[in-house]
């Protein structure tokens, strides 16, 4: 087993508060499933000291380097813990299996690993695209504001197909002009202008998802407990603009390039690679299955699908969402453990880190188990973290297997 204890610490009330939760919650797990001592703390240089917990306090600029957004999951926040993680594992070519929004194939390419990144959708793979390109210094903010004075407002797909459902029918309208201008700029300007498009979007949404209309919430006049009215009110370009801002200073901190793969289901990438970071979907015990990821964000694939979307989309559904089947995308909780055994099986010598939540299912006893058999040493650790819109506080669990 292997374990990171340090010789010595000092800890107040609170946090011997937390040690003594965190032995409670996983009672009954093999010796040296935890680390003795409260979750927050870990090693810095020769010394010992608080690793930050609030997730609202400013953090280490390997996550203010990496541009906000609004998605589900992201580990953003997560970014300076998991770099205390990832620092002493050693190796040089790294696959982030499930790359989402890119920010920890930030992290890897900023620690030096030769890193590849993949996702499942499209959307996530033209944002990774956009993220790691460098095309901010092709296109600058004067063009792209230029670009944005340019879009024609028209009936289109979107006008047509989503009146009443997401945004309200000027908005739809300047979303058809802008998907219809797009297509004149080449592949890496298009690619950067999306992803922006995709954030505004994101921005402009309740709850920040598209799994229900929620336009009424919105446009209502009762005064909300969630969300910013201010902020689903301002206008795409503003979003648009705003992000542009951020991903331009992100490309100026780009130390090392990242390979973008084709979209794909993890399981099917045959390359070897000494670290393979997997953050798949979480499974709640309450739920038969969780909401995918594809329910929360059909939107944003259609819009990365433009041209298809008519021929993608179910016509039975209210809130006009894509196909299932349309991806090999991990949605059932009863094949997760299965699927797990597969990536180990396919990519034996390789090094595993997993992020996942702690009482949910699979339990961490059962992920633990999982990879003590699949592998030589064993580490987990876990941070406390509160996620927006939400005041339920949670722990995120980091499984690594070498």
């Amino acid at each position: 087993m292997w374990r990171e204890w340090p010789a010595s610490i000092v800890t107040d009330n609170q946090e011997q508060q937390e040690c003594a939760q965190a032995k409670t919650t996983i009672e009954g797990s093999p010796e040296g499933f935890f680390r003795p001592y409260p979750f927050g703390l870990e090693k810095k240089g020769d010394g010992i000291g608080k690793n930050e917990v609030d997730e609202n306090k400013p953090d280490l600029p390997s996550k203010t380097d990496f541009p906000t957004t609004r998605y589900y999951g992201s580990k953003r926040k997560q970014l300076s813990w998991l770099r205390n993680e990832f620092a002493s594992i050693k190796g040089e070519t790294a696959l982030d299996a499930f790359g989402g929004t890119g920010a920890v194939s930030h992290l890897l390419q900023d620690l030096g690993w030769h890193t590849t990144y993949n996702d499942v959708f499209q959307f996530n793979t033209i944002s990774a695209r956009a993220l790691f390109s460098g095309a901010t210094s092709k296109f600058s903010k004067f063009k792209l504001v230029e670009f944005l004075k340019s879009i024609q407002p028209q009936e289109g797909f979107i006008s047509k197909t989503f009146e009443g459902i997401y945004f309200t029918r000027e908005e739809n309208m300047w979303l058809d002009g802008c998907m219809m201008s797009i297509k004149n700029q080449r592949n890496d300007i298009r690619e950067l202008i999306l992803f922006c498009v995709f954030q505004a979007c994101l921005k402009k949404r309740p709850f920040n998802l598209f799994h229900r209309a929620n336009l009424d919430l919105r446009q209502s006049t009762v005064p909300v407990k969630f969300g910013n009215r201010s902020t689903w009110n301002k206008s795409f370009t503003e979003h648009i603009v705003a992000t542009y801002t951020e991903v331009e200073f992100a490309h100026q901190r780009i130390k090392n390039p990242v390979k973008v793969i084709d979209a794909g289901c993890a399981t099917s990438i045959d390359t070897k690679f000494d670290l393979i970071y997997i953050d798949p979907p979480y499974f709640k015990k309450a739920k038969k299955n969780t909401e995918t990821y594809l329910a929360r964000y059909h939107f944003l694939e259609g819009l990365a699908r433009y041209d298809e979307w008519g021929s993608l989309i179910d016509p039975t559904s209210p809130q006009k969402v894509i196909l299932q089947p349309f991806s090999k995308e991990w949605t059932n909780k009863n094949d997760l453990m299965d699927n797990l055994r597969h990536m180990f099986n396919k990519h034996v010598g390789s090094k595993f880190v997993m992020s996942y939540v702690a009482n949910e299912e699979p339990t961490e006893q059962e992920l633990f188990d999982l990879f003590r058999i699949n592998f030589d040493r064993v580490q987990l650790s876990r941070r406390s973290f509160t996620r927006a819109l939400s005041k339920k506080q949670s722990f995120e669990i980091l499984l690594i297997g070498q």
